[in-house]
């Protein structure tokens, strides 16, 4: 079935999406605009206007999971009020975005005959519960079941097997799993806020749909999110996401490794390190000279200096051991290097200065930094790589299975005192 297609059946519909990070909240409200049948060869069939935008500092979390839980909603309620405010509508379920509990992906097969000698709807739907069920084991939870390629018999590349005659019905499978105690912890903090999780989508996976364009998606390319508290890496090739991870290492690093360097305050440091932080030492900068203040309590109301070249020294260690275990983390995926022969960078970690061209130069290969797709109605504010995976939320919503793929069907998870069970355990329910 084609997900785009029957949305057109439908009335607009009002979209609501969280992303939860270390360093902000972030919530839009989107509805969806159905372009006309003259107008799908133009671009997507569904598009977003943003009629709300929330965002506020994050307290509670790190690294995309919750360690205070009363602090965490307290910044949920605040990013989801601005937005509803000002959409001017009240949210009732979310959209979630996943970057704790230690993503993993995994890729399989599964078959299962076909009695009635064809290819029927409850065939496909068994054959991908099963491969679900099978990835939800270890205690882990299921975010993404994704097909990558169908196979009937001997033969393979089949894009949608419904109606077609065979004997035996097979399928490739990309899961993406996480610890199932972080995503239950994330989705109990947020029907705290009375909201329900309509859905849970990795947040690499929401990144790239944001960023990354059709003829990379094609070619194959691997996208980087520089996060605060973590950094994710997705690979699309063929126009499937195929391979997703995540470390506990971001931008936050590099803001503690200059306060502790030059005994600055945090909040001082981040400010140097948004100003006047830098990859990479120029002439030039061994020449401007940089004011900050120390500690408070070791020389209160000193005022110390320091160019701009020593602090691109401070900054460039942890931002190359950034880069070198996201490509040792690239190459233990698998994939042959053409899979990703190009390298998109979001995220607010990579609007540093002279990070493409690290990051080109360590892993050989063509970089750019990636600005997430322009919506209407979404402020400058939400415009900038910082957003990437907010937007992207709405995108896997609209997009469907088209592109790069979503999960196929649609599921409702509750938690506390509602009705949380393991998503395994759902799928082998309707198995």
């Amino acid at each position: 079935m084609n997900y785009n297609a029957s949305i057109r059946g439908k009335r607009q519909r009002i979209v609501t999406v969280l992303d939860i990070g270390t360093s902000k909240v972030c919530c839009l409200v989107g509805k969806t605009t159905v372009l006309p049948d003259w107008a799908e060869g133009g671009g997507e069939a569904v598009q977003f206007d943003v009629l709300g935008f929330g965002h506020t500092r994050a307290e509670g979390l790190k690294a995309g999971m919750v360690t205070h839980l009363d602090t965490a909603e307290q910044c949920i309620r605040a990013a989801v009020d601005a937005a509803e405010r000002m959409a001017g509508v009240v949210v009732e379920d979310v959209h979630l975005s996943v970057t704790a509990g230690r993503l993993k992906s995994d890729s399989f097969s599964a078959g299962v005959g076909l009695p009635s000698g064809s290819v029927r709807e409850d065939d496909v739907q068994r054959l991908l519960a099963g491969g679900r069920q099978y990835a939800a084991r270890d205690r882990r939870t299921v975010i993404h079941a994704l097909p990558t390629n169908f196979r009937l018999d001997d033969n393979g590349g089949i894009a949608e097997p419904r109606g077609m005659c065979g004997e035996r019905l097979s399928v490739d499978l990309h899961t993406v799993t996480a610890d199932e105690a972080a995503t239950r912890n994330l989705m109990l903090c947020v029907e705290r806020c009375h909201l329900g999780v309509a859905n849970l989508v990795a947040a690499p996976y929401a990144s790239a749909l944001s960023v990354v364009t059709p003829d990379e998606a094609k070619l194959g390319v691997a996208n980087i999110d520089f996060g605060a508290g973590t950094t994710t890496l997705s690979v699309i090739a063929d126009g499937h996401f195929l391979h997703a991870d995540a470390i506990a290492l971001g931008g936050n690093g590099v803001t503690i490794d200059i306060a502790r360097t030059l005994g600055a305050p945090v909040e001082h440091a981040e400010r140097l390190k948004t100003l006047h932080g830098s990859a990479f030492a120029t002439l030039s900068d061994e020449r401007e000279i940089i004011t900050y203040p120390c500690v408070s309590g070791i020389a209160q109301g000193n005022i110390h200096q320091i160019t701009k070249a020593q602090l691109a020294c401070v900054i460039r260690p942890r931002v190359e051991e950034i880069l070198d275990l996201m490509r040792h983390r690239l190459a233990a995926s698998g994939f042959p290097a053409e899979v990703a022969q190009h390298l998109v960078l979001t995220g607010g970690g990579s609007q540093l200065t002279g990070l493409v061209e690290l990051a080109s130069n360590m892993f050989g290969r063509p970089a750019r930094l990636g600005r997430p797709r322009v919506m209407t109605g979404l402020p400058q504010a939400a415009a900038a790589p910082d957003f990437s995976a907010a937007i992207g939320l709405l995108l896997h919503w609209a997009r469907g299975d088209e592109k790069l793929g979503t999960e196929t069907g649609q599921r409702f998870l509750r938690t506390g005192t509602g009705y949380f069970a393991r998503v395994g355990e759902w799928f082998m329910d309707n198995f």
